[in-house]
């Protein structure tokens, strides 16, 4: 069974658990946008005297239907949901480049210093370069993902979303998304001589596993029919990819690790003493590097690449989300009243 699926099944057995615990559930939608990008290159001339890199941009434009389920127990709280695209959905312009770098570019490899305090917030590495090789097509990307995420809470702040108070909270939680993007109906420039432009149909598959863990907290306030909850979380992750050239028949698997950061603010609507409504609205970063290997081709350029241990990578996710979703609060006691009858 797939990893994605364990999960799913996981978090529906401890939503339709009874336990002396509150239960809470609800459908979800979210719409989501951004920027995904793999890049590598080398400043300096490698073996071959070249300077330059390869950079390939998605974009993170796509919906998500879902389910979610919240088990809550005095001053403690854990949620878990799942969702998928449910298909490949068409998620905009794709960009593949190749790139020469001479001696005013610049690569920005770190994004968040942690010795220095500092946190750039650009999904690219490489500036001032010039393209040899552009490749400009569709895209498609389908998506599914499971979070957990656990919560305590402090002054009157309470995981109960109908119970009025207010307070901060710690957070801790981890999340896993297998994603893949197509990139189809490829028009090419290549500066040679002649140059080439034209249609090459598809140009590559990206398959992506991606693991993330968070750390961090927020605050809650509830009062009446409304609340409203914020919260920051710093995160660790590893992705690894495989990145298939249609016209190279040739494979390239990365493996990269880095750090980022996930916020959420949210607004809620209580419409009765089990239901609600929720707006929220989410931001993710991601910044890592690794390396990737190469195993396949068609060139002798190509075939020589697999007997290399390595080539430097980086790839960023920056994204955002609108979200919006139900939650009911199951009442067991009265179904356990209903089954005695």
């Amino acid at each position: 069974m797939p990893k994605i699926y364990k999960f799913a099944f996981l978090f529906l057995l401890l939503s339709i658990t009874p336990v002396s615990a509150e239960i809470i559930w609800g459908p979800t939608i979210e719409r989501s946008g951004g920027e995904y990008i793999f890049e590598t290159g080398n400043k300096y001339p490698n073996l071959s005297g070249i300077r330059g890199g390869s950079r390939i941009s998605f974009p993170r434009t796509f919906s998500l239907l879902g389910i979610q389920g919240i088990i809550t127990k005095e001053r403690w709280e854990v949620s878990g949901s799942f969702k998928t695209t449910g298909w490949s959905q068409k998620s905009g312009e794709a960009r593949d480049e190749d790139f020469f770098l001479g001696s005013i570019s610049t690569e920005n490899t770190t994004n968040i210093a942690t010795r220095e305090w500092s946190y750039r917030d650009s999904a690219t590495v490489y500036a001032g370069s010039r393209n040899f090789a552009d490749g400009k097509g569709k895209s498609t990307v389908s998506e599914n993902r499971a979070e957990f995420y656990g919560r305590y809470y402090f002054q009157s702040a309470n995981p109960n979303y109908w119970a009025d108070g207010s307070g901060f909270f710690l957070s801790a939680g981890v999340r896993y998304s297998y994603f893949k993007y197509l990139f189809y109906d490829v028009n090419q420039f290549i500066e040679s001589n002649p140059v080439f432009y034209g249609p090459i149909g598809i140009g590559l598959s990206f398959s992506n596993d991606l693991w993330e863990f968070f750390a961090g907290g927020g605050y809650r306030y509830s009062a009446g029919n409304f609340y409203l909850d914020l919260s920051l979380m710093p995160s660790f992750g590893r992705i690894k990819t495989r990145d298939f050239h249609v016209q190279r028949s040739i494979n390239f698997f990365s493996e990269n690790y880095g750090l980022g950061w996930a916020s959420k603010a949210e607004v809620g609507y209580k419409m009765g003493p089990s239901w609600l409504s929720y707006l929220r609205i989410n931001h993710r970063r991601f910044f890592s590097e690794g390396r990737f290997t190469s195993q396949g081709g068609l060139t002798s350029e190509d075939i020589a690449s697999n007997l290399v241990s390595g080539f430097k990578s980086h790839i960023n996710i920056k994204d955002y989300s609108i979200e919006i979703g139900l939650l009911n609060k199951l009442d067991w006691n009265q179904k356990s009243e209903n089954s005695e009858k």
